[in-house]
Parts: C-alpha cells; sequence; structure tokens
C-alpha cells in the first residue's frame, strides 16, 4: 500500500536537513562566522545525493567570509548532520549565499507603515 501524503520525500528530507543543520549552526558551531549565517532554504537533487544550503547573513556581516568558512567546513558540518538524521545516503553538502533580492530594510519599513507603496506593491 503506497502513501500518499501530498509531499514528495526529497520535499520531507529537505525541511528535515534545514531544521537540522539550522540548529547545528546555531548551537554548536565553532566558528562565529558559521553563527551569524542564517538557513534559508535546502534544495536536493531528485536522488537525494546533493544538497544545496542556501544561507543569508546578518546585515554588516562579510558573506565572503562566511562562505570561506562553509567551504572549509563543510566535511564536519556534513559529518555532523550524518549524526543527526536517519537516511541511507547524506547528500554531499553546497553552501550558496541566498540571493533572493528582498531586502530587509525595505520590509522593516513596509512593516512599520503598511501603506501600499507606488509602483504596484
Amino acid at each position: 500500500m503506497k502513501h500518499d501524503s501530498g509531499f514528495r520525500r526529497s520535499d520531507r528530507v529537505s525541511a528535515e536537513i534545514h531544521e537540522v543543520m539550522a540548529l547545528i549552526l546555531s548551537r554548536f558551531s565553532r566558528d562565529s562566522r558559521l553563527s551569524r549565517a542564517t538557513i534559508t532554504r535546502v534544495a536536493l537533487s531528485g536522488d537525494l545525493r546533493k544538497a544545496t544550503i542556501y544561507y543569508r547573513v546578518y546585515p554588516g556581516e562579510d558573506p565572503a567570509a562566511c562562505q570561506e568558512a562553509f567551504d572549509r567546513y563543510c566535511g564536519g558540518l556534513r559529518k555532523e548532520l550524518a549524526s543527526r538524521i536517519r537516511i541511507k545516503y547524506i547528500p554531499a553538502l553546497t553552501f550558496t549565499l541566498d540571493a533572493d533580492d528582498t531586502d530587509p530594510a525595505r520590509i522593516e519599513r513596509l512593516l512599520a507603515n503598511p501603506k501600499v507603496e507606488e509602483g504596484g506593491e
């Protein structure tokens, strides 16, 4: 009997990796550059062998330094991830700065003053 929950397995595994990786970075990171990053989303390949983890850095932080730290500790982060989730194959991790063009300062302005801006927004 096949169970269809409406989600693909890759979506469920992606959500699990997102949650666990955020926990690892917030609580167990020894490098302060990593603790200043926020995981925004995780994209998995269809075969669950490759994961691209998108992150953002806090305002005022250097994204290049953060990327350097992710590149340096990628193997250790994968090992830590493997100890916390139960799947047959732990995907190869790639960390990428999330290039979403959402401006956090603009969002704060909109929340503070919710009237509609000109330009159709």
